[in-house]
C-alpha cells in the first residue's frame, strides 16, 4: 500500500511541477511549428497524418491535460487568492474535453456540388478498400490505416491477399520479366523531341503491361507493331494491303498470295482470304478485322489486314521496336528505317526519335512508389496517388485510387477500388449558380460564391435558398458548410466544393476559452489587490 502511495506521490509531484509543464508545453509548441511547416509544404492531409493525429502528438496533449489537472489538484482545498487560477485551469480542462469530443466524433470533410445536381454525401479524408465479388454479390469494406508512410497490412479476404498500403505515392516505370517470353510481345521507350519540346513515350505489346500499343500526340499518331511486320512495310504493293497471322507472325502482301481485291457498289475495297475451307472477307480501309455476312466483326479469325493507304494522309508513325516506318509525302513513298546511332529523323516539324530502351524479355509497368507529397498554391502536385498492393493467385497487382481494378478466376469477377469514406446526410444540397470574381486584368480568382438551395424531407419548410461565400458559411443541422474551392465541368460552367465541419465539442471549447479569459482577469485583479494590501 505504501508503495502505491509513494508512486502516486511521485506521479503527482512530477506532473504538477512547473518544470514539467514548461517542458511539455515547449514540446507541444515545437510540434505545432513542425506541423505548420509540414502543412505548408506537403498539405493538410499529410500534416494531420504525420503530426496532428499521430499517437505521439496525442500523447503530448494527454500530458498537458494531466499537468493542468494535477496542478489544480495539489492546490486544493480552494483558496480565495487562487480563484482566478482555478478558473483558468478549469477552462483548460473543459477545453481539452471539448477537443476530445471533436477528435472522437467530429467530422471534417467536403461535399462536391455539380450544377443543378442534388448532393448529400460528405467525403471524409479516410480511405476504404472496397472488394466486390460478383458471383456471391458480396462486398467487403476495409478501412485503410491512417498513416503518412507506406505500411504493411497483411490481411486476406477470400482469395485476395492484401499486402501494402501507400497513402502518398507516384507511379514509376518498372520493367518486369515476362514469363511468357514471347518475342513478338516486345516493349520500347522512345524520346520524341525537336527544338521546342521533348517527351518520353513508352509502348508495349504485352497484355500484362500498363502501357498501350497506340498513342496520340497532337496530330501525330503512334502505332506500336510486332517487329516481324517491318519487312512487309518495306515491300512494294499496289493495293497497300498487309496481311499477318496473329499466331505464327507470318506476314505478306495481297500481291504475294495473288489475293483478289475488289470494290463494292459504293467503291469500298474488300479482300477475300481462304482459311480452313472458308473465305474471310476484309474491308481493310475500314477495319483490319474480318467481317461476317451481316457485316459484324469476326474477331475469332487469326488474320488481320492493314491498309497502308489510310495512314498516308495524316502523320502516322509505325514503330517496330528497333525500326520505324512512315509515309513521306515529299517522296510519295513509305520509308522504313532503323535507328542509326540510336536516332531517327522524322519528316514532321524537325522531330527526331531516339530509342532509349527495347526489350523482348521484359515489359514496362507503372508501379506505385511511396513519395513525400508536394503542395503548390494549395494543390498537391506530387504524391496524390493512393495504392494498395495485393496478390491474387500468387500474382501481384496494384489497386489505385484513380480507377478500379477488375480480376477474374474464370468463374468469379472481383472488383477492387480505393475510395474515400462517405457520410450521407439526411437532406440534399443543390448548386443553383456559381459566381467567381477575378482580379482586374487577369483570370486569377479573387473570390467565389455559391448560390444553393437546401431541401430537407424531415421538415415542411420546402426549399431553403442560401448564399455561401468567404466568412459567410451555411450552418444547418449542427453542420457548418464553408466555401472551399471549385473546379470546371464545362465551358463557362463550374462545380463548387464546400468544406464541411461537424464539431460536437464546440460548446465546450467556447466555454473553456471564456473561462480562461475570465480566470485571467480574475487572477490579475486578486494579485493586484494583494500587492496593494502589501504596500
Amino acid at each position: 500500500m505504501n508503495k502505491i502511495k509513494n508512486l502516486y506521490n511521485l506521479f503527482e509531484a512530477t506532473l504538477s511541477n512547473v518544470k514539467f509543464a514548461v517542458v511539455i508545453i515547449s514540446l507541444f509548441t515545437i510540434a505545432l511549428i513542425y506541423g505548420t511547416f509540414m502543412e505548408s509544404y506537403h498539405g493538410a492531409d499529410y500534416a494531420n497524418r504525420l503530426v496532428y493525429k499521430s499517437w505521439w502528438f496525442i500523447l503530448i496533449e494527454i500530458f498537458i491535460f494531466l499537468s493542468v489537472f494535477m496542478a489544480t489538484v495539489v492546490r486544493l482545498p480552494p483558496k480565495k487568492r487562487l480563484y482566478g487560477f482555478y478558473t483558468i485551469h478549469a477552462g483548460l480542462i473543459i477545453l481539452f474535453i471539448g477537443s476530445f469530443f471533436t477528435y472522437i466524433n467530429g467530422i471534417d470533410g467536403s461535399i462536391q456540388l455539380l450544377p443543378n445536381t442534388p448532393a448529400k454525401k460528405i467525403v471524409i479524408n479516410e480511405d476504404l478498400l472496397k472488394i466486390h465479388f460478383s458471383k456471391t454479390n458480396t462486398e467487403y469494406k476495409l478501412s485503410l490505416p491512417y498513416t503518412h508512410k507506406k505500411i504493411n497490412i497483411d490481411k486476406t479476404i477470400e482469395q485476395i491477399q492484401i499486402e501494402d498500403y501507400i497513402p502518398f505515392g507516384e507511379n514509376q516505370i518498372e520493367w518486369i520479366a515476362d514469363k511468357q517470353n514471347m518475342r513478338q510481345q516486345h516493349s520500347s521507350t522512345y524520346l520524341l523531341f525537336n527544338q521546342n519540346l521533348s517527351q518520353k513515350i513508352t509502348l508495349s505489346l504485352s497484355p500484362d503491361s500498363d502501357f498501350k500499343s497506340m498513342q496520340r500526340m497532337g496530330l501525330l499518331n503512334l502505332h506500336y507493331m510486332p517487329s516481324i511486320l517491318k519487312d512487309c512495310f518495306a515491300k512494294k504493293t499496289q493495293h497497300g494491303f498487309i496481311l499477318w497471322h496473329l499466331g505464327t507472325g507470318e506476314c505478306f502482301t495481297a500481291e504475294e498470295k495473288n489475293l483478289p481485291v475488289d470494290k463494292t457498289e459504293k467503291g469500298t475495297r474488300f479482300l477475300l482470304l481462304k482459311h480452313q475451307g472458308e473465305y474471310l472477307k476484309f474491308f481493310p480501309d475500314v477495319s483490319p478485322v474480318a467481317v461476317n455476312d451481316d457485316l459484324t466483326k469476326n474477331k475469332n479469325t487469326p488474320y488481320r489486314v492493314l491498309s497502308k493507304k489510310i495512314f498516308e494522309e495524316k502523320p502516322n508513325l509505325f514503330l517496330f521496336g528497333e525500326d520505324i516506318a512512315f509515309y513521306d509525302k515529299s517522296k510519295d513513298d513509305w520509308v522504313v528505317t532503323d535507328f542509326k546511332n540510336g536516332l531517327a529523323q522524322l519528316p514532321w516539324m524537325n522531330f527526331q526519335l531516339r530509342l532509349l530502351k527495347h526489350s523482348t524479355t521484359h515489359y514496362p509497368a507503372e508501379v506505385p512508389k511511396a513519395v513525400l507529397p508536394v503542395q503548390e498554391n494549395g494543390n498537391i502536385i506530387k504524391g496524390n496517388l493512393k495504392a494498395v498492393k495485393i496478390k491474387f493467385y500468387n500474382k501481384t497487382y496494384w489497386v489505385r485510387n484513380d480507377g478500379p481494378l477488375e480480376l477474374t478466376d474464370g468463374k468469379n469477377t472481383i472488383r477492387l477500388i480505393i475510395t474515400p469514406k462517405e457520410i450521407e446526410i439526411p437532406y440534399q444540397i443543390t448548386l443553383d449558380r456559381f459566381k467567381m470574381n477575378t482580379n482586374p486584368g487577369t483570370n486569377d480568382p479573387a473570390s467565389y460564391e455559391s448560390f444553393i438551395h437546401l431541401l430537407d424531407g424531415r421538415t415542411n419548410s420546402g426549399l431553403e435558398k442560401h448564399h455561401v461565400f468567404m466568412n459567410n458559411p451555411l450552418k444547418y443541422d449542427d453542420f457548418t458548410f464553408y466555401q472551399s474551392s471549385y473546379f470546371q465541368v464545362g465551358p463557362n460552367q463550374y462545380a463548387s466544393v464546400l468544406s464541411v465541419n461537424y464539431d460536437p465539442g464546440r460548446f465546450f471549447k467556447y466555454l473553456g476559452s471564456l473561462l480562461i479569459v475570465l480566470g485571467s482577469i480574475w487572477h490579475y485583479i486578486l494579485n493586484r489587490k494583494k500587492r496593494k494590501v502589501s504596500a
